[in-house]
């Protein structure tokens, strides 16, 4: 099978319904940049270009069960209870753990123990071992993170023997509660709190900022110090919510921006021993940093062995222990680069004979459960159709799945359950467990069926959403101030993208290691030059030659050099020019 090379470009049409151009540079491209994002009003536009910490934060105690949350924990801290802090072992969980248990130590709580589950010994949320370790261990509250909410029988074990359960959230929520003594989770139905996207650790910060804010009403001597504390907790409040993909919108974009701000002074050991070693710096950190270094190393702790190592690091409070603790888990990060390389390789070996199949399927013996979402991943941005990744071990066949917008995978694994020991997730990605091999089958041929059904010729082709038409002698310093008001950028805030059209190529040559990036020179009926980099795309475009005319969608990034700054394009694909 062939990596999907043609892309359908969609240029966004001027829109007339949003407010008027707001006073930034460019009014007129900044409102069509704001339109494409359903930033519509004067008061959403100054929110989302101008977002205020104090302003732009919602009250924490809008969510209906915070009050019951705080008094059950200050009561716990009052009379000197056990409690434990139970996270999940992906980035998100991680940082949701160091951010409450720094809280909770810094206000006196007694932690008995922070406890993440192995991802391939014991799966993913509150397991029954797990709690009945802590009855063991008599322990008096347990306070779930990133978890729990689908955990009903295991929070029921704990109840009867007397121990209460905060589930602190924001998966999907059933139907049926799962009987904690408190619920934090924007997704509960009958929630009053007005944003719905908050990351768990967003969900963690909202809980001590209601502790903190209880505290300082019976000492408010103290109100500048726990206030600055606050603050502090931002960095990791910002790495788990870019790491973990939620919308970068609303509350969650002051998060970040706010949260940008602490990260690049960051007074944990930790952090700066890990921006160290993978060639960051403090002062220049951006969601780039998160998404692609920071992220992926917190995260590979869970995969390659245990959540644990990622916590040590986060709360270290030895510089020397700290740059050791995050040379392991850059060791780790190395590693699982490698797997992901070699297996990602072995399932495209697979997947060369399956062009007539709309869904794919690759499975493989020894894959790491932890390892086959990120090869899911890849391969879904190559092939872009649907595909389930699964791992063949000694415990069955268990893999991760990820899907186009027009396929829902998970209603269409729940279209065939039965095939399934457990399985979960929501309409682009999932995780699963099959009964056995003939399952496996099974399963290929019912979704290869159902996607012959519902998918057209057209959804298997990835679409390049753009911005804005502009001439090369617009990529100028304004254009870049305006790009900086709309970061930080992530999920539901692209980078803007813009389409250069009938430029011609006056410079062409193949860099890198390998040759694998373009590396262009562009010009334009004004005589503008501008120098244009696509990464990865000397194969696609290697029939390329001096003097083309073609049209070209970038983004429009600075090149910093020697303390000099350059505007340049950052090719994401190109075509030749078609006629006038």
């Amino acid at each position: 099978m062939e990596v999907s090379k043609s892309k359908v470009w969609r240029l966004a049409k001027p829109e007339t319904r949003g407010a008027a151009a707001p006073e930034t540079p460019l009014p007129n491209l900044a409102a069509a940049l704001l339109n494409n994002r359903g930033i519509l009003t004067p008061e959403a536009i100054e929110k989302f270009l101008y977002p205020d910490y104090r302003r732009d934060l919602h009250d924490p105690f809008l969510f209906k069960d915070m009050e019951k949350v705080t008094q059950r924990i200050f009561k716990a801290m009052a009379t000197n209870e056990a409690i434990v802090v139970y996270a999940d072992y992906d980035a998100d969980g991680v940082c949701s753990a160091a951010l409450l248990t720094t809280t909770l130590r810094a206000l006196g709580g007694n932690i008995a123990e922070v406890y993440m589950p192995h991802r391939e010994k014991e799966g993913y949320g509150l397991n029954a071992a797990a709690v009945n370790h802590f009855i063991a261990s008599r322990v008096d509250l347990i306070i779930t993170l990133d978890c729990g909410t689908t955990n009903t029988e295991e929070i029921m074990l704990a109840s009867q023997a007397g121990i209460d359960v905060i589930v602190i959230d924001h998966h999907h929520v059933p139907e049926k509660s799962p009987g904690a003594f408190a619920i934090l989770n924007p997704k509960t139905p009958g929630e009053l709190y007005p944003f719905l996207h908050l990351a768990s650790a967003g969900m963690a910060f909202k809980t001590a900022q209601a502790l903190l804010k209880k505290y300082i009403v019976s000492h408010a001597e103290e109100r500048a110090k726990w206030e600055s504390f606050e603050k502090w907790l931002l960095d990791l409040a910002a790495i788990a919510t870019v790491t973990d993909l939620v919308p970068l919108v609303g509350e969650n974009r002051t998060l970040v921006k706010y949260g940008l701000l602490a990260l690049n002074k960051t007074q944990r050991p930790g952090l700066r021993a890990l921006v160290e070693l993978m060639g960051g710096k403090l002062g220049m950190l951006d969601t780039y940093s998160i998404a692609y270094q920071i992220g992926p190393r917190l995260n590979a702790a869970g995969r390659m062995n245990h959540a644990n190592a990622a916590y040590e690091l986060l709360m270290c409070e030895d510089s020397t222990k700290a740059i050791e603790l995050a040379s392991a888990l850059e060791s780790g990060n190395r590693e699982r680069q490698q797997l992901t390389e070699r297996i990602t390789a072995e399932a495209r070996e697979q997947l060369q004979d399956r062009d007539q199949d709309r869904v794919l399927v690759a499975v493989g013996d020894n894959w790491p459960i932890g390892i086959v979402g990120l090869v899911a991943s890849r391969l879904l941005e190559e092939y872009h159709r649907p595909i389930l990744v699964v791992g063949r071990t000694p415990k069955g066949l268990s893999g991760s799945g990820r899907s186009i917008s027009a396929f829902n995978i998970i209603a269409a694994l729940h279209q065939n359950s039965e095939l399934f020991e457990k399985f979960g997730g929501h309409a682009q990605a999932c995780g699963f467990t099959l009964k056995n091999e003939e399952a496996l089958e099974q399963l290929r041929n019912v979704l290869n069926d159902l996607a012959g059904k519902t998918l057209s010729a057209s959804d298997l082709l990835p679409v390049l959403n753009i911005d804005a038409s502009l001439l090369l002698k617009d990529v100028q310093e304004n254009l870049g101030e305006l790009i900086k008001l709309f970061e930080p950028f992530g999920m539901a805030n692209p980078r803007p993208k813009f389409i250069f059209s009938g430029v011609q190529l006056v410079g062409l040559t193949n860099v890198g290691s390998t040759g694998q990036h373009l590396k262009l020179t562009l010009s334009d009926e004004s005589g503008m030059i501008r120098q244009a980099i696509g990464f990865n795309q000397s194969l696609a475009h290697e029939s390329r030659r001096l003097g083309d005319r073609v049209d070209v969608v970038a983004e429009v990034t600075a090149n910093e050099w020697n303390g000099r700054r350059e505007w340049q394009l950052k090719i994401l694909d190109l075509r030749p020019s078609l006629p006038v």
